[in-house]
């Protein structure tokens, strides 16, 4: 294994749930990383700011405790710090959808997980940035390693972080629901020398292949790739829709008429919609993304 790992702790994870499951794990880790260091986050002290204190404190092999959100603001202080090429990242998924973690092949159970860790493989995962705007101010950045989504996607995310419960079937169930109300918004979308108008349903751009529960909306995603998984579907009927939600689930939503699943390196996104980043909602486009030339060394089960 690498240096002694030093945990960040999201205990508002999965609902809240996370703050009982790091009082019962806590043992266990200490058992077998008995040089293991802590921290968790509060009203007063933000992950981002116990990311700045672990740097001061020479702490290099940093393990995040919590879901795709906690992985994201961990990831953006690291990027706002300039550390990510000083930095071994573990994720410890404990969120609700945990879809990260499914493209990296780390288990959850905390058993199988620390092997995981012990073993220390790590991949040059790639980074994502996406510059927005948010109302009443200017463009705004963010970095993202999973997935973002446009149109409908975000739509879901903005209106599920409204909701005070939080399950792992939930977004799907969410995603069913809205789509008779949905109203695809006029885009334009341009990419590496391409141009695309029109009512878009989703756009999304994966550096993960998993996202909201489990969907493989961008199954051609590779977190080592110099280029981003884009996948778009433009003038879908929701019939077309309905009958081929199972392949959501697989590999195949290339395969429906109207979606195009592809790569890019450069990405603008302009008209009226909603940007969501890792499960975040973000803000508006006009949307610019692409990746970071630095790589963060994550680790890895697979």
């Amino acid at each position: 294994m690498l240096a002694a790992p030093h945990f960040l702790i999201n205990p508002a994870a999965a609902g809240g749930r996370a703050r009982r499951w790091w009082q019962a794990a806590l043992p266990v880790l200490r058992k077998h990383l008995p040089d293991l260091t802590f921290a968790v986050s509060d009203d007063h002290h933000s992950l981002a700011q116990l990311v700045t204190a672990a740097l001061a404190d020479g702490r290099y092999f940093l393990v995040g405790v919590g879901g795709d959100g906690t992985h994201h603001d961990i990831i953006n202080a690291l990027v706002r710090q300039g550390a990510l090429s000083e930095v071994t990242y573990a994720p410890l998924p404990l969120g609700t959808g945990n879809d990260w973690c499914r493209t990296l092949g780390v288990p959850r159970h905390i058993l199988r997980w620390i092997p995981v860790l012990q073993a220390g493989k790590t991949i040059p995962h790639r980074i994502g940035k996406l510059t927005y705007h948010t109302q009443g101010a200017g463009p705004q950045v963010q970095y993202f390693i999973n997935v973002a989504g446009m149109a409908y996607d975000a739509e879901v995310v903005r209106r599920s972080a409204k909701l005070p419960v939080s399950h792992g079937l939930l977004y799907p169930l969410l995603t069913l629901g809205y789509l008779p109300d949905f109203t695809p918004p006029e885009l334009d979308l341009q990419y590496d020398g391409t141009s695309v108008r029109g009512r878009f349903h989703t756009i999304n751009l994966g550096i993960g292949r998993y996202n909201g529960g489990g969907m493989r909306l961008v199954p051609q995603a590779d977190p080592t790739a110099d280029t981003l998984a884009l996948t778009y579907a433009v003038g879908l009927p929701t019939r077309r829709i309905l009958a081929n939600g199972w392949r959501f689930y697989t590999n195949s939503i290339g395969r429906v008429e109207g979606v195009t699943t592809t790569h890019a390196t450069d990405v603008r996104i302009t008209g009226i919609t909603g940007l969501e980043a890792d499960g975040e909602w973000l803000g508006q486009a006009p949307v610019t993304a692409g990746l970071l030339p630095e790589r963060l060394r994550v680790v890895v089960g697979n």
